[in-house]
């Protein structure tokens, strides 16, 4: 149970420092690219180029199949990354496609919200069944 929880609390922070960490990485060689996240951070402006938007859907992706691989990998169990996949892609439905519809475009909110679920379970796929394996006892 115990390993379960801190599977799924692990791979929400990876999601979420993930996908931060990625942009932060392009914003510090594509000066462009920070001055719009900040328009976004500082002021609630999507101002983003379609390029730019697109490399933010990508690192989304990229994030939440990190997420889901890293709950799967702690957790040993399956259920840890459906778990992930509900909070995370509930909370993707209700910011994309209710809270920040009228703020960004229609195709940016639909990518984010319904490649969320799918990007996780794959995630929790590719971490294998090694993690998923039971590991014997030591011997004494």
């Amino acid at each position: 149970m115990v390993r379960g929880v801190l599977g799924v609390v692990a791979g929400w922070v990876v999601w979420f420092v993930g996908f931060l960490a990625l942009a932060i990485l392009l914003a510090a060689v594509w000066p462009e690219y920070r001055v719009h996240g900040r328009a976004w951070m500082n002021d609630h402006v999507f101002d983003f180029p379609t390029v730019m938007a697109v490399f933010n859907v990508i690192f989304w992706i990229l994030a939440e199949i990190a997420g889901g691989w890293v709950a799967i990998a702690i957790a040993r169990r399956r259920e840890a990354v459906w778990v992930l996949a509900a909070i995370v892609g509930g909370y993707l439905l209700y910011e994309h496609l209710y809270a920040e519809w009228a703020n960004i475009p229609a195709w940016y909110n639909l990518a984010v919200a319904i490649t969320g679920i799918p990007a996780i379970l794959l995630g929790g796929q590719l971490a294998g069944r090694s993690a998923l394996r039971v590991r014997p006892a030591p011997a004494t």
